[in-house]
């Protein structure tokens, strides 16, 4: 890993399973994405495509190779309503593993339908997407896919409102065709972090539990994660105090040297209780929760009252050995304990916790916020890319078993 310049706005592991394999750290702004304007779908000689599978349920507890085969299957031919897609990038969630237990929604012989993706149309005999548009969509493991417009969420998540149908043209808030300014301004690595879920999640939840001000003593979980890394700078724009968090010294080391944050612990030390109360000696104001668990609980006692608690989801449980036992045991979604809510009471601490979409009638005020910041570089896309679709499988396994940093990207195209 290469030594991050002071000016560099993004950064990208790359090369995790590559010939040097060792990540590298990207500098400066990637170079801008361009469609492939003027290429026909008559001109695309593929007549078949990759698509990756699951052999076997991930009944003990972990994820490795041998649960994913790989099928070359004749391209899709669309009907009227459908888009045919060339899948470039795709975020891969730390939840994937509970979907491939044998309770979850990817079935044996199944590809992992909800991961978000960039996509070029090819061809297309939908209504709101044309041939040569850069989407974002839902998208499997696999280098082509038919989609439609008519498309929903994915399972557990509730359907968009009417106005973000209306803003997107679509039945999705994770589909939609991305502005050309955006594509002339960003990569598809960058539109798949800082403006997919990862970003829009921080955007929308420090907006909901702001305003931040210079005055406020922020402390945010899951730092080096997708979410975490993106509410902490964006935190530190806003001139507050900003405390964050990492596995181990190496990790938070890494926190502080590339978000530019005040402070960063480690929060398996035998000591974080102390060191969290010389770290905010007077209280927390804002606190943002990507973990779950014991960590919460040892924050949320120096919350003050009348503070305000963010609580996206569920770190927790989807790194315990046993996938879902923090969510069963609190019997909270989020990974929120009970002794958690009882502060949260006691203290009147203004809790938000909800689904990115509910939000997302706003998107363009999001991305162009964050645009805003990328470019004045008080903001850094985090990402770890693991590039080629014969990697799909050791990539995943990576998002359980390395140290990924931000966001984990296949990137297919």
């Amino acid at each position: 890993m290469t030594t991050q310049n002071s000016d560099q706005k993004s950064v990208s592991r790359r090369g995790l399973f590559g010939a040097a394999g060792k990540a590298t750290l990207t500098a400066g702004i990637i170079a801008p994405f361009r469609r492939l304007g003027g290429v026909a779908w008559a001109a695309e000689t593929a007549k078949t495509y990759k698509k990756w599978v699951i052999t076997k349920p991930v009944t003990d507890n972990k994820i490795t190779t041998e649960h994913f085969k790989m099928l070359e299957l004749p391209m899709p031919q669309i009907q009227q309503g459908q888009t045919l897609i060339k899948v470039k990038v795709i975020n891969i969630h730390s939840g994937v593993r509970s979907r491939m237990g044998p309770k979850g929604s990817t079935k044996v012989g199944d590809t992992d339908m909800y991961n978000y993706g960039c996509a070029e149309v090819l061809q297309s005999r939908d209504r709101t997407f044309k041939e040569g548009d850069i989407i974002a969509c839902l998208a499997g493991w696999q280098s082509h896919q038919a989609i439609s417009s008519n498309d929903g969420p994915q399972v557990g998540y509730v359907p968009p409102s009417e106005l973000v149908k209306e803003l997107n043209g679509t039945n999705s808030p994770w589909s939609y065709v991305f502005r050309p300014v955006m594509l002339k301004m960003h990569t598809p690595e960058v539109l798949m972090d800082v403006f997919g879920t990862s970003g829009t999640t921080a955007y929308f939840g420090l907006r909901e539990c702001g305003p931040l001000m210079p005055s406020d003593k922020v402390a945010v979980a899951g730092t080096t994660g997708s979410v975490g890394a993106m509410v902490a700078q964006i935190a530190k724009a806003k001139g507050s105090y900003v405390v964050g968090f990492g596995g181990g010294p190496e990790r938070a080391k890494w926190v502080t040297d590339t978000l530019g944050i005040n402070k960063a612990l480690d929060y398996r030390a035998a000591d974080l209780d102390a060191q969290l109360k010389a770290a905010f000696p007077d209280g927390i104001d804002v606190y943002s929760d990507g973990v779950g668990g014991p960590l919460s609980e040892s924050i949320a006692k120096l919350m003050k009252p009348n503070s305000r608690y963010l609580s996206y989801g569920t770190s927790a449980a989807f790194y315990d050995d046993k996938p879902g036992t923090t969510a069963q045991q609190t019997g909270r979604i989020f990974g929120m304990t009970d002794s958690v809510f009882k502060i949260i009471q006691e203290r009147n601490i203004k809790l938000e916790a909800w689904q990115v979409q509910a939000h997302y009638q706003d998107r363009i005020e999001a991305e162009n916020y964050l645009s805003q910041l990328i470019n004045t570089g008080r903001l850094k896309p985090v990402n770890t890319v693991v590039e080629g679709i014969d990697n799909v499988p050791k990539g995943i396994v990576s998002q359980y078993e390395s140290n990924v940093y931000g966001k984990l990207q296949l990137k297919f195209a």
